[in-house]
């Protein structure tokens, strides 16, 4: 009988626990948690060719072959999850959600507030000045040693207009130069769903004088829409440092800082970042190459081997 009243308390007590387990579950406690902290809600914005998410080449851009060959194939502890959002948006989701990540991102001063950023993934030629080569006569009140475009003082003249993508980082100096001058009539902002497009359509149409970009943006608009858009030269600016670095970043957080330390892992590898730099130069102009592969050298210094 005692066995019997044992066994009966015990089969009480597992029936108890299973239906207080059962009720955790029923409420969605457990599940949300788990998912929260496997799945990666990666954001993803419109900026060809970076990302380029419709058309010809679609998924094919500099970050989305980073991101499917080699980052997430080496995170295989997680759920991907991919998100499109328009750019200006991008830094809001970075702050407010605990598992959201981006690739591709300028590191500053205000993102690393509520950002975790991971080593360089790539280097690339700093944003410039592109102008209609039938209009280059413009720009040379401001051109210096080497051809370099004298931007602060293109914007203090207010001579000729500016078209620039609203929630885009140009890199820290430019950043700091657009906030110096917010305001300027010749300075235009704009926050169109494909910004880099529309500002490309909007000089071809006279009603702005340069963009500020990079040389690939060009090269990949020209070849997708070349009946709409005339023939530009790029030109670097003298604010600019001689390469900016692109990273990967998530939300600043326990699960942010566990990501990024295992994307550190995956950066570390030189074939890795030997690849995405092969991405980059394929979208570059032929001319371009050889500055490409010295930002690289300069970027990502080969290590000495060590004598045996």
């Amino acid at each position: 009988m005692r066995r019997v009243s044992c066994l009966q308390a015990c089969v009480r007590k597992w029936l108890r626990g299973t239906a207080l387990a059962m009720g955790v579950l029923a409420s969605g406690l457990v599940p949300a948690v788990s998912q929260a902290a496997s799945e990666i809600n990666w954001y993803v914005f419109p900026l060809p060719p970076l990302y380029i998410p419709e058309g010809p080449g679609k998924g094919e851009g500099i970050v989305d072959l980073a991101l499917q060959r080699h980052l997430i194939p080496n995170l295989p502890g997680y759920q991907h999850k991919f998100i499109n959002v328009p750019l200006k948006r991008l830094e809001l989701m970075l702050r407010d959600e605990a598992n959201a990540c981006a690739l591709g991102l300028f590191k500053n001063a205000e993102r690393e507030k509520t950002m975790v950023f991971s080593t360089p993934f790539f280097a690339q030629i700093p944003p410039g000045a592109m102008i209609p080569r039938a209009q280059i006569a413009q720009l040379r009140p401001y051109l210096v040693a080497g051809d370099k475009l004298n931007f602060s003082k293109l914007l203090e003249d207010e001579v000729l207009t500016v078209g620039v993508q609203s929630g885009r980082s140009y890199g820290a100096a430019i950043d700091e130069l657009l906030a110096t001058y917010k305001g300027k009539k010749n300075i235009f902002l704009n926050s169109a769903p494909n910004a880099a497009k529309s500002l490309f359509q909007m000089n071809a149409l006279g009603r702005v004088n340069l963009i500020l970009g990079y040389p690939y943006e060009a090269n990949f608009l020209n070849n997708r829409d070349s009946a709409d858009f005339v023939d530009l030269k790029f030109y670097p600016l003298q604010e600019q440092p001689a390469f900016l670095s692109g990273y990967a970043a998530c939300s600043k957080g326990p699960f942010g800082e566990q990501v990024i330390e295992q994307i550190n892992a995956v950066l570390a590898r030189r074939d890795i970042l030997e690849a995405i730099a092969a991405y980059y130069e394929g979208w570059l102009p032929e001319d371009a190459h050889p500055l490409a592969r010295q930002v690289f050298g300069l970027a990502f210094p080969a290590k000495p081997r060590t004598k045996k």
